[in-house]
């Protein structure tokens, strides 16, 4: 199959309420690792296991999803990250279905979106049922499911123009569209974040950070406050760093930025974005993305290993932000690190381990971890196995 071009989206268009379209719950049957989840959400979710424990895969659904709807779903999602065989947990002849439910808490209720994924010829994957439902909360019955599609489908019925006409399904393709992967890992020297961005490109920061440069600029003049948040975190963490120069370049309709600084007390020296570490260079993403503007975040914020390659101190800080704009949004972030762990309550952590050949995840309770918290940390209590998630 040829590869087609089909950019995942990169930015929500339209912000919910926080905490009014919260996912509280989701299901997850057959899909890669994961043989049968059903985990419940809350504001922080803090994933942690070894490696091969499950963590990039739960993440990695939601990436499906977010092809799924832009119809990207066969190709690129399956012919990038597929085929079906290496979706389905340990094969069709073990696990022929991808069943999954995602719940949305509304201030009128549960929003349902729910399907199945069947393989195919070809060692493909086809939707073979798909549907939304809305529950109410006051305790009446649920209204029938709106099947998405009358028979089975290559591509997802939510990526149809009609599935914007129907009320539900509109909000239900709204609220999976607010979930947003952010990874910052490519920062190579070709890397989009080392790369100079299109000044227009500036309403949200881009899943791999591509235009950062862009979205400060934005920030400087829109939000003054916002970007002094942004300079003076980095400051205390990148003590060198003075404040950043973007400056557009070229014709007036094309436009665009690099993302440039000064070294404190060196004004009259200017560094561009291949004199930097790739851990500084994270950071300043990572910053960017949590001191955004409350109006600039999804919904649902995913990030994968945000400590990579950072030092201790930058990682307490990094907590902190997350326990900030968790307070805004939803947030769900994957990690394998002990220190930063320490930075983080009982009840926001979700231990991932992989047992009997499948992922498992188990939340954390703080009474039941009360006594070893006396004398260890959070981190010291995963590192000895007390609650599990270690190789």
């Amino acid at each position: 199959m040829p590869l087609k071009v089909v950019n995942a989206p990169q930015a929500f268009t339209v912000r919910l309420i926080p905490f009014m379209n919260q996912l509280s719950k989701i299901k997850i049957e057959g899909f890669r690792s994961i043989r049968s989840a059903e985990i419940e959400l809350k504001p922080l979710n803090v994933l942690i296991g070894a490696n091969g424990a499950g963590k990039s895969n739960f993440i990695d659904f939601f990436r499906m999803l977010s092809y799924a709807l832009k119809r990207g779903f066969q190709n690129p999602y399956l012919v990038e990250r597929g085929p079906a065989s290496a979706i389905l947990h340990f094969g069709a002849k073990v696990t022929p279905l991808v069943r999954a439910e995602l719940s949305f808490q509304t201030p009128a209720g549960m929003n349902i979106y729910s399907f199945s994924l069947a393989d195919s010829t070809g060692d493909l994957l086809t939707f073979t049922r798909e549907e939304v439902q809305f529950h109410g909360s006051s305790g009446a019955s649920a209204k029938p499911p709106i099947p998405l599609i009358p028979r089975p489908s290559d591509e997802s019925g939510l990526s149809e123009v009609w599935s914007d006409n129907d009320p539900l399904t509109s909000l239900v393709k709204m609220q999976i569209s607010n979930c947003q992967i952010y990874q910052f890992h490519d920062t190579s020297l070709h890397s989009h974040l080392r790369d100079a961005a299109p000044v227009d490109q500036n309403r949200h920061l881009m899943s791999d950070g591509g235009n950062l440069s862009a979205v400060l600029l934005a920030l400087r003049g829109d939000s003054p406050a916002d970007y002094a948040a942004i300079v003076r975190t980095l400051r205390l963490l990148l003590p060198w760093f003075d404040d950043f120069i973007l400056e557009p370049q070229g014709p007036a309709q094309k436009q665009r930025v690099l993302l440039r600084w000064r070294m404190t007390g060196r004004p009259e020296y200017e560094f561009g974005p291949g004199q930097i570490s790739d851990g500084s260079l994270r950071l300043m993403a990572l910053v960017t993305l949590l001191l955004l503007p409350v109006e600039q975040l999804p919904n649902l914020l995913l990030i994968d290993e945000p400590e990579l390659g950072l030092h201790p101190v930058a990682e307490q800080v990094l907590a902190g932000l997350l326990k900030n704009v968790a307070r805004e949004t939803q947030v769900i972030v994957a990690t394998q690190s002990a220190t930063f762990l320490n930075f983080f309550e009982p009840q926001d952590v979700l231990v991932v381990e992989h047992e009997l050949g499948a992922s498992s995840f188990h939340r954390q309770n703080a009474d039941e971890l009360a006594s070893w918290l006396k004398r260890y940390t959070l981190g010291e209590i995963w590192n000895k196995n007390l609650m599990g998630g270690r190789p």
